[in-house]
């Protein structure tokens, strides 16, 4: 009997692994057919990396170093890389080294390109006394955007001096200027999966929202639990059709989490959103624990993800380490 060999038109589908980097609270943003990365830099600045496929880091192409006394100097902590009206600008947190001190800053790149010098802008209002810029208040992970013409700053924050932590959002007057009071979008314990541990003993914890937007619909997956956890997660609120984003009625919060740990991959949480190059396919990038045990040593995974006949995402189960993966579509 003759051997079979493959048909001439027959495809080799390119594929890849997670993790495809060490590394926690991943930005990536496509651009001029380059992908940019923007990440703590052992929390003393912020690094930019570009490459041409979603599944490598890439090259060095930018940086910022905190300096090394003052209110931003350290615990510099998940950076993100926008473009806004034709400028590139980095929200980024930073303290003094006490973590109560955490404030959310913008630093803008020079010129018109991701990789030009990077200094610092503003530091951003995040309280509850706008018209006199009194008890700014901590905050990490903040996010601008944008929804019918008017520009929003979306981020988790304390409502006093106690380490709790809310999803909060207020309006922009620029992209280095918050321009109302703070708005608390829901409460950060509607469910036990939300609160530290899992326990209703333990208190609720949402954090690293991200904004994810089509056909005019505004979603936000956001971190729960303790990022140290192997139970982070990412949870859903939608904003209702037609709804003011800084009207906490009209924010719905779903349920179940969207993406959680399985048997094998743990602590998922703190996205981003990209597509591939051809802009075909929706990609998720988090990050996941290297081990089942409390801590903060995490890597990069990306993964495809797509969208219900009710136009909502929906997010696969996280692949375990070293399952191959088809590649991005170019």
């Amino acid at each position: 009997m003759a051997p079979e060999f493959p048909r001439l038109d027959a495809r080799v589908v390119p594929t890849f692994q997670n993790p495809i980097a060490p590394g926690a609270d991943p930005w990536v943003v496509w651009h001029d057919g380059w992908y940019y990365w923007c990440l703590s830099e052992n929390m003393l600045g912020v690094t930019i990396h570009r490459s041409r496929t979603l599944t490598a880091l890439g090259e060095k192409v930018a940086g910022w170093r905190a300096p090394r006394v003052g209110p931003y100097c350290a615990e510099i902590w998940a950076p993100e890389l926008h473009r806004i009206d034709g400028r590139w600008f980095v929200y980024v947190a930073a303290s003094n080294g006490d973590n109560a001190t955490h404030r959310m800053i913008v630093l803008e790149v020079a010129g018109d390109h991701p990789t030009g010098a990077i200094e610092f802008k503003a530091e951003l209002y995040t309280g509850d006394d706008l018209a006199s810029g009194a008890n700014n208040r901590w905050a990490i992970d903040a996010t601008p955007f944008e929804h019918e013409g008017r520009r929003y700053l979306l981020w988790s924050g304390w409502a006093d001096d106690r380490d709790e932590q809310w999803l909060y959002i207020a309006a922009m007057a620029n992209p280095w200027t918050v321009a109302s009071n703070r708005v608390r979008i829901c409460a950060n314990d509607d469910f036990a999966w939300e609160r530290v541990g899992e326990s209703l003993a333990q208190r609720g914890l949402n954090e690293a929202p991200q904004v994810l937007q089509r056909d005019g619909r505004v979603f936000v997956i956001y971190s729960a639990s303790g990022s140290w956890e192997v139970s982070y997660k990412l949870g859903l609120v939608e904003l209702r059709p037609g709804g003011d984003p800084l009207r906490p009625t009209d924010w719905i919060k779903h349920h179940a989490p969207v993406l959680q740990a399985t048997a094998r991959t743990w602590g998922v949480g703190h996205c981003s959103f990209t597509r591939s190059p051809d802009g075909a396919e929706d990609w998720i990038a988090f990050h996941a624990k290297r081990e089942r045990q409390p801590n903060w040593d995490r890597v990069i995974h990306v993964q495809r993800f797509d969208w219900d006949d009710e136009g909502r995402p929906v997010f696969s189960a996280p692949a375990d380490a070293g399952e191959s993966l088809a590649m991005p579509s170019e």
